[in-house]
């Protein structure tokens, strides 16, 4: 994946976000969640108008921050939950993702610490009795 846009001021290095249009501190999960947002525009074909990030919300009274919120169709289409590459992929990322998804209700989601990713797509059961997943092996292209 290409390099992000970064630069050292005052002896600390930042990364510019394509999205919010400035530069933030340079941290691990900063770096995987700008590698992921540029995968997503340059490889994957999303807009960057479509792309939220650090996006807050509430639901059922709790306060939460998205990473990553893709829109498609003017609806939640991706959730992706990054994490440094030091913390691994676990349970409590599941559960977490799961809970953006009760709220979001999007097709797909997507866990990764920039070593591992974790994408599936939700879909409901043929019978309608529940969700189905089906694990990914890349994100999926915008058509």
């Amino acid at each position: 994946m290409k390099q992000c846009n970064r630069k050292t001021f005052n002896g600390k290095r930042y990364v510019f976000c394509l999205i919010r249009n400035k530069y933030y501190l340079l941290t691990k999960e900063e770096l995987v969640r700008q590698k992921i947002i540029y995968y997503l525009i340059t490889n994957r074909g999303y807009n960057v108008h479509d792309i939220y990030v650090e996006l807050h919300s509430t639901f059922s009274n709790i306060k939460y921050r998205l990473d990553i919120l893709v829109i498609k169709n003017n609806r939640p289409f991706i959730i992706v939950e990054c994490k440094s590459p030091e913390i691994k992929i676990s349970s409590k990322s599941f559960d977490q993702i799961m809970r953006y998804y009760l709220r979001f209700k999007t097709q797909y989601l997507v866990l990764t610490n920039g070593m591992k990713n974790i994408i599936f797509e939700l879909k409901n059961n043929v019978n309608g009795t529940g969700i189905g997943i089906e694990f990914l092996k890349q994100i999926p292209k915008i058509r």
